[in-house]
């Protein structure tokens, strides 16, 4: 294999500058494309535990942590095989990820997962990030005209 060339395209000047790279080289030529997601933000992590969270553990009676505890088990199960030598077998091992290491695409989908969930198990809805929920609807402001033609 000849020399490899790596590129991280974070703008449009970058990926302007790629695209010049790519018409210097002939072809045939392999390409792999890998999505870089940073960690998941701050943000993120507030909604989870101080929204998502808290009106689950509202919900429940159980603490924010016992929640976040049985949400891991329920949807970051991780099951590794290793190799039982007695028995000349590969065997599961069960143990439970951390959400900490997740990227921000992994933790927005862990995170819908549970909002899910919450609605499935204790018909909850969770507002995200961006709502705002009005517990009901007043049309006395909206006026009904009539016209006559």
């Amino acid at each position: 294999m000849t020399g490899m060339n790596l590129f991280v395209i974070r703008n449009k000047r970058q990926l302007l500058e790629f695209i010049e790279q790519l018409k210097k080289h002939r072809l045939p030529f392999r390409a792999v494309v890998d999505d870089i997601y940073p960690l998941r933000s701050l943000d993120m992590n507030a909604y989870y535990f101080g929204v998502a969270l808290k009106y689950i553990s509202e919900e429940s009676g159980h603490s924010v942590e016992e929640c976040h505890e049985a949400y891991k088990r329920k949807f970051n199960l991780k099951i590794e095989f290793e190799y039982n030598t007695l028995k000349g077998i590969y065997e599961p091992v069960f143990g439970v990820g951390s959400t900490a290491v997740m990227n921000s695409q992994e933790f927005f989908d862990y995170v819908y997962r549970v909002r899910a969930d919450a609605e499935c198990e204790f018909h909850i809805v969770i507002p995200l990030p961006s709502e705002c929920f009005i517990p009901e609807l007043d049309y006395k402001h909206d006026k009904i005209e009539i016209r006559k033609i």
